[in-house]
């Protein structure tokens, strides 16, 4: 039997695929994928930033990589190069402005300025 404590990673990276496949399939406009796509790039940017100092990186990763290749999957409407972009630009942007301290997690001491 395999204990949750060693495959909770691969569950969740898996159980992001199925959002991110069943998101995209739901959005039809082209206009709406690629804002939920940025939008979804600036939350794994934050993730990302947020969990970078903390010892195992790779399950975070591989739970944003899941929802990502899920989107591309079901992103039927859209451009598959123009989401990417839009991921890659939303993931830049979200994890430059957490680095220069302009957006801040909520339990620093920035965040009530």
């Amino acid at each position: 039997m395999v204990h949750w404590a060693e495959e909770w990673a691969e569950t969740f990276a898996l159980v992001f695929l199925f959002v991110g496949f069943i998101i995209s399939v739901l959005l039809q406009s082209a206009v709406l994928s690629y804002l939920s796509v940025l939008l979804a790039g600036f939350m794994g940017g934050r993730i990302y930033y947020i969990q970078k100092l903390h010892e195992p990186i790779l399950p975070f990763i591989l739970m944003i990589i899941g929802f990502l290749l899920g989107y591309l999957l079901g992103n039927f409407w859209s451009s598959r190069l123009w989401t990417l972009i839009f991921f890659g630009l939303g993931f830049g942007i979200s994890h430059y402005l957490h680095k220069k301290k302009i957006l801040v997690i909520f339990k620093s001491e920035n965040f009530i300025k």
